[in-house]
């Protein structure tokens, strides 16, 4: 008997996404009453978006963009900041 597989590799990037703590905590809340982690809630929700309509979308994404606007000019990562975990 012979099996062939295929290996499928695909390449992750991590990001950093901003929300205020009291999303946040929510968030968790949710992920962890649904069995799943943070990130994979997000992924699946940016996949499921996406995938439905890639061009509403980017409407969206830019509608949210401009109703939270954040200026990150003035900060810059440290080290420990870059690497901190939560926890």
């Amino acid at each position: 008997m012979h099996i062939d597989c295929v290996l499928s590799l695909q390449q992750v990037k991590n990001v950093t996404l901003s929300m205020d703590e009291e999303l946040l905590k929510a968030a968790r809340a949710y992920a962890a009453c649904h069995q799943t982690t943070l990130n994979r809630l997000v992924r699946e929700l940016l996949s499921r978006t996406v995938d439905a309509d890639p061009e509403a979308a980017i409407r969206e994404f830019r509608r949210v963009w401009a109703a939270h606007p954040v200026d990150t000019r003035a900060w810059r990562w440290n080290r420990e900041e870059a690497h901190e975990r939560g926890r």
